[in-house]
């Protein structure tokens, strides 16, 4: 792959044991991938235990909260211990993760033909989304981006738990960054309702998009900004 730089995978994991192993297994195996930072987001399942089993490897840094702070936190933790240029999140309920999808994530950014790289799982291909779009918004989990890149704005982020993703969007948006989705052939991504009761899955489905909602609201001058830039950008007077 052109131009090597250090690459930093960040995993965040609640109560996520039936599918955790395997995610970090296959990270672990990925030769691209210099560091693996797992945060343990205070999960009360068997996840610790197992994380526990693999972190006699040096290339995994294991970090635990005692209580559960959200998925954005728990991102932002992993960035600010990460060693690497390039980040890439990936999430803890996957099914059929392989090294050849956290290549397709970083090759843009390592071929300069993008800023952020987002994932689109297989069962998202069929989906329009036109992410150059202000008002679409792709919350795929296993994105790609320079670390420096996303600096400015952990503080904002931190608090945005399942929100993060939106803003992490809107953020690079308004600064006319280029956002590439690559398809990630035969990755599975478990829904809610496959994990939990049916009643648990539609709460916790309630609480994430009230929290992308508050999200967006909470950072409006950033949508605006985003919305600015977009119309600039399309702008032929401007050109």
């Amino acid at each position: 792959m052109p131009n090597k730089k250090n690459i930093t995978a960040v995993v965040s994991v609640y109560n996520e044991e039936k599918t955790v192993e395997s995610v970090v297994t296959s990270i672990l195996n990925c030769k691209v991938v210099d560091e693996l930072i797992v945060v343990d987001d205070g999960s009360v399942d068997d996840t610790e235990k197992i994380l526990k089993g693999l972190s006699k490897s040096e290339k995994l840094h294991y970090i635990r909260f005692d209580k559960n702070k959200g998925k954005s936190y728990a991102m932002v933790a992993g960035v600010e211990n990460a060693s690497g240029d390039i980040i890439v999140f990936v999430d803890a309920d996957l099914v059929g993760l392989r090294c050849e999808h956290i290549e397709k994530l970083v090759s843009p950014l390592l071929a300069n033909k993008a800023d952020m790289v987002i994932g689109r799982r297989s069962y998202e291909a069929a989906l329009k989304i036109d992410i150059t779009k202000p008002i679409d918004v792709w919350l795929g989990g296993e994105r790609a981006c320079y670390k420096k890149d996303i600096l400015p704005i952990l503080d904002a982020v931190r608090e945005s738990k399942f929100g993060i993703e939106t803003l992490l969007n809107l953020y690079f948006k308004s600064k006319n960054k280029t956002i590439k989705i690559v398809d990630l052939d035969g990755l599975i991504h478990l829904k809610k309702y496959e994990k939990y009761r049916l009643d648990v899955a539609a709460l916790n489905y309630t609480k994430a998009t009230l929290q992308i909602v508050k999200a967006v609201i909470n950072n409006r001058l950033l949508a605006l900004s985003a919305i600015k830039a977009f119309l600039r950008s399309h702008n032929p007077l401007d050109m």
